[in-house]
């Protein structure tokens, strides 16, 4: 069974805005990997040798509820295909609390969930734990927001929080990040898309597409590259 961690749905331009035209599913190991690759380029001034090994395991364990709670559905308002994870943060148990918090809390940097969470640690991880949390939620939403604009071609992609900025440069292709946390001056990322029959969401006489994507059988990705760049003179 495959586990996604993100699905493409790609409709027609202005000719035919309501078509769907491709599927294309991210395997959740593609998502995670990259977003231990961010992690692992990260400046050091941005980490703390106190939690850094654990913030690691929050990075690379944190959406494996993803393989529980995936489900497709049809939006009612626009009536576009679209796909939730609802809930995938509270089903990744882990035994160090620390590591339990920052799990639970990617998708929700508030003043009341850190506050809750610092209640459950003690001593220098409980003031440790805001910024360790942003960094989950920063490698995170960077790489779904890059995803997002390179397959789909968004111009914007909603962020709740985050203070970085990504512009695509028209001379490359490569995006610029600013602020710039990484080592180095450039950084690559590799999407695998696997294409998905469109006739699982055509024929209304079969089963949901839920259990079918789910099902479906990996053949050969497309291979997307991403590279990203600091802003000019803002190099390390």
């Amino acid at each position: 069974m495959a586990a996604w961690g993100r699905i493409f749905f790609i409709y027609g331009g202005q000719e035919a805005p309501g078509t769907l035209q491709a599927v294309y599913g991210q395997p959740l190991e593609n998502h995670v990997g990259n977003c231990a690759r961010l992690f692992t380029h990260l400046q050091e001034i941005l980490l703390s040798d106190l939690t850094r090994d654990k913030l690691e395991t929050a990075v690379r364990l944190h959406d494996r509820g993803k393989r529980e709670t995936f489900r497709l559905f049809k939006d009612p308002e626009t009536k576009r295909w679209t796909y939730s994870f609802a809930g995938h943060r509270f089903r990744v148990p882990h035994e160090d609390p620390y590591v339990a918090g920052l799990i639970r809390s990617h998708h929700e940097f508030s003043v009341e969930r850190i506050q809750r969470e610092r209640a459950l640690l003690k001593g220098p991880e409980r003031d440790r734990f805001a910024d360790d949390l942003y960094l989950l939620c920063m490698v995170d939403q960077l790489e779904a927001e890059l995803a997002v604009k390179e397959v789909e071609g968004a111009k914007d992609v909603a962020r709740t929080f985050m203070e970085f900025v990504t512009r695509r440069d028209g001379r490359d292709g490569s995006y610029r990040v600013e602020p710039w946390p990484f080592k180095g001056n450039r950084l690559s990322l590799e999407l695998l898309l696997y294409p998905i029959p469109l006739e699982f969401f055509r024929d209304s006489s079969k089963e949901q597409p839920t259990r079918r994507v789910a099902e479906v059988e990996l053949k050969s990705p497309k291979i997307v590259s991403i590279t990203m760049k600091c802003e000019e003179g803002h190099g390390h």
